[in-house]
């Protein structure tokens, strides 16, 4: 059983942060000084659990004044992905309520993960760039709940 939801506790973040350093850093060779930033402090974050094991985790932080909430440090355990866990972290995050407003749903996605990301209805834009070593692009999603006017 997938249960996503928001990290709610200390012990909740410690697990979000030992994830991302697994995939992060483990796997893709980011140093631990860039995975982690200022930005973790304010971000809402949120963890995957598979049985009651934390198998996964994202974050979200507000931009341009609440207009934009910039998804990022998605990540699900090696051992856990093929499961649809990514797709339904995507999914809580942009059902979560106190995310209703924002206009736009905004991610850098890994260039390898960019398909990933548009079969779920993001649209890339701009020129890839390279962070932490690895190419990225910038994808945009509407936020089909918004009541928000442009």
């Amino acid at each position: 059983m997938i249960t996503i939801r928001a990290a709610r506790t200390t012990q909740d973040l410690e697990e979000c942060l030992r994830i991302r350093e697994e995939v992060f850093v483990g796997e893709q060779d980011v140093p631990l000084d860039m995975e982690r930033d200022t930005l973790d402090s304010q971000a809402l974050h949120f963890i995957a659990l598979a049985d009651g094991q934390p198998v996964g985790t994202a974050r979200v932080v507000l931009r341009d004044g609440g207009a934009s909430a910039k998804i990022g440090r998605v990540a699900v355990r090696q051992s856990n992905r093929g499961f649809g866990i990514g797709k339904r972290l995507i999914a809580a995050i942009e059902e979560t309520p106190d995310l209703g407003q924002v206009r736009n749903f905004l991610l850098d996605a890994q260039s390898h993960a960019q398909q990933f990301y548009a079969r779920l209805g993001y649209e890339a834009y701009g020129e890839e760039f390279m962070d932490a070593g690895i190419p990225h692009r910038h994808m945009k999603k509407r936020n089909g709940r918004s009541v928000a006017f442009d």
